[in-house]
């Protein structure tokens, strides 16, 4: 069952916009196509001196809207507007010219009707009704026919004006699913990375609620911690002096070991939620990661490694301290669950500009709703008193500032895999890893 904390993806703002835009270079090849085709072979005379630049305007102010668009500068809803009322009245142009109200394309008027309904308001998409009706109307008045070659008139033709109604029908109808069905396919993506976007602000809000408790408690901690130090130290030094119990001096120096570990954990904690966010990129060599999480990891976690690097670079530019601290923690996580002791493998690779560290275990696994939770703060499947919950989390967060992507899969018998993607920095960039 995977885990994804994937990085975000822009949004398109004016998803309405981005497909009226497609349509309408759409329409132009199929304008194109069908006048060439009914030039060539029906035989038909068509007015290729209104035609064209129809097409031409259609053309020239679909490649402005692309490039306001580009600037980001169109106003969404208004330039569609503009749009759509160029577009019925060369449209209207177009059929005066070509059979008028007899031209079975008159049909197209529906198409710009459903669309001002979608993207325009509810008092503009009547006005477009209006405007549609009015061009209509105006059509009844075109004196223009469509003579052949032959001289044969195709608008008194019944069998060529039903025949060009099952064609506009059929090209109507195509045009709507592939506005309507286009426009649900963005809203659905669009909605997806909203929600990614305000899952990510959550995370993000309860990193930094994180941060703020860590450093409060280690200001908190730091004076009573530090009491308990200098009397550990009087102990031992009174177990030495008085009884000379080496019971009490080993109790001593217990109290003093267990203080010094408290605050390691407090500074560790401090250092990965406040300055872990500044961690500038240095050169990382690859083959040098195994020594380099030596001081991360306990021994017997160490001796459990196997390390295999499919890398073709031989470093890298990385938050070194960061990644380590991510790669400790999903080692020691695995190690912790080979249960078997078969090994942890840790495996390097690179791919389309970006660095993959995949961590394996053949473990116990976990269930789908077990997965489904990993990253959040404070959730851990350890017993009490061997974990805080937080290593992950603190995993995913780097994860995410940089822009990484962090995947777990895992099945309960067969073990898991996690694997941490990180996109590649050239050498000489001066970027890291705040936001």
């Amino acid at each position: 069952m995977p885990f994804s904390a994937a990085s975000e993806s822009p949004v398109d703002k004016n998803p309405g916009l981005s497909l009226l835009i497609n349509l309408r270079w759409l329409a132009l090849g199929g304008q194109v196509g069908l006048c060439i085709f009914s030039q060539l072979a029906l035989g038909m005379l068509l007015p290729w001196r209104v035609l064209l630049p129809c097409m031409g305007v259609t053309a020239l102010t679909n490649a402005a809207a692309v490039l306001l668009k580009k600037r980001g500068i169109a106003r969404g809803q208004s330039l569609c507007a503009g749009l759509l009322t160029l577009d019925t009245l060369t449209l209207t142009v177009m059929l005066y010219w070509t059979g008028g109200s007899h031209n079975p394309f008159a049909i197209f008027y529906l198409l710009h009707i459903a669309i001002a309904t979608i993207l325009l308001s509810y008092s503009m998409a009547w006005a477009s009704v209006l405007l549609c009706a009015g061009c209509y109307a105006l059509l009844f008045r075109s004196p223009h026919i469509i003579p052949s070659l032959s001289g044969h008139e195709f608008c008194g033709s019944m069998d060529f004006h039903l025949h060009g109604m099952l064609l506009s029908l059929v090209l109507v109808g195509m045009g709507i699913v592939f506005f309507v069905g286009r426009l649900r396919i963005m809203l659905a993506r669009r909605e997806a990375q909203l929600k990614e976007a305000h899952m990510r602000s959550v995370r993000n809000e309860r990193f930094a609620a994180l941060a703020t408790l860590a450093a409060g408690v280690a200001h908190e901690l730091a004076t009573p911690l530090g009491t308990i130090a200098l009397v550990s130290e009087d102990l031992a030094q009174q177990a030495g002096d008085g009884c000379r119990s080496t019971g009490c001096m080993k109790d001593a120096a217990l109290i003093g070991s267990e203080v010094e570990r408290c605050r390691v954990v407090l500074e560790k904690l401090r250092l990965q939620t406040t300055e872990g966010a500044g961690d500038p990129f240095l050169e990382l060599a690859i083959g040098e990661i195994p020594s380099l999480l030596t001081p991360y990891l306990k021994p017997e976690h160490l001796r459990q490694l196997h390390f295999k690097n499919q890398c073709l670079s031989r470093s890298v530019r990385l938050p070194q301290t960061a990644l380590l601290q991510s790669l400790a923690v999903l080692v020691k996580n695995a190690c912790q669950a080979d249960i078997n002791h078969k090994g942890v493998l840790l495996i390097v690779s690179e791919a389309e500009g970006k660095i993959r560290f995949m961590v394996e275990d053949e473990g116990r696994g976990m269930p789908a709703d077990v997965v489904e939770r990993l990253g959040e703060p404070f959730f851990t499947t350890k017993a009490p008193g061997e974990g805080m919950g937080l290593g992950l989390f603190l995993v995913r967060m780097f994860v995410e500032r940089i822009n990484g992507d962090l995947q777990v899969d895992s099945t309960v018998g067969r073990g898991t895999r996690v694997t941490l993607v990180i996109p590649r920095h050239e050498s000489g960039s001066d970027e890291n890893t705040s936001d």
